[in-house]
């Protein structure tokens, strides 16, 4: 009897000992979700490089769970970081133009860590805190914008520019010869 009790008593010990921590998420702020201003079923005009009107449909538009492998952002223009310590809850918005097929994708996570990718060629990564600028495009001015430029290391020259604002989101962009505008 007392080796029955000694063998449930191991048991229970290795069955506790093997349990997993529960995984533990940041929640993510209001105002951070909010650094999206895309809402499901919106449409948001743009015009591309060859001034064609194109119109996207906000088709996706959740908070989710992301595991720190889906966390991502840059520290500093030179190196790619991830946010440390636990899970976190992130926003994530989809536009998609169905006339041509062009997908943007927006996403962002507590302290307005902030990634953009178009069309899975061209991806931004940034936090949306700190300096901004004010623009004028197509008329229309801008403030609080923030701006991210990526340049050619030999040369110096712009290799791609992008313009956002937390009110009225994608500016414009422009990446390898595409580019695209907003259209107010």
């Amino acid at each position: 009897m007392k080796k029955q009790l000694l063998y449930c008593i191991i048991l229970v010990a290795l069955l506790a000992s093997c349990a997993k921590e529960p995984i533990i998420y940041r929640l993510l702020p209001a105002e951070d979700a909010a650094a999206i201003p895309y809402h499901l079923g919106d449409t948001v005009k743009m015009s591309n490089e060859n001034n064609d009107t194109i119109t996207f449909l906000v088709t996706y538009d959740t908070i989710e769970p992301l595991s720190e492998d889906d966390a991502w952002y840059y520290a500093d223009d030179s190196k790619m970081t991830y946010i440390p310590g636990p899970y976190c809850y992130g926003r994530a918005v989809q536009l998609r133009s169905y006339a041509n097929n062009t997908r943007m994708k927006f996403v962002v996570l507590p302290e307005k860590q902030f990634y953009y990718l178009w069309d899975h060629s061209f991806d931004i990564s940034c936090q949306l805190i700190g300096e901004t600028e004010t623009i004028n495009i197509n008329n229309v001015t801008y403030e609080n914008v923030y701006l991210r430029q990526e340049y050619d290391t030999t040369t110096g020259d712009v290799l791609s520019r992008w313009y956002y604002n937390e009110e009225v989101g994608l500016i414009a962009v422009k990446n390898k010869g595409h580019s695209l505008v907003r259209i107010p």
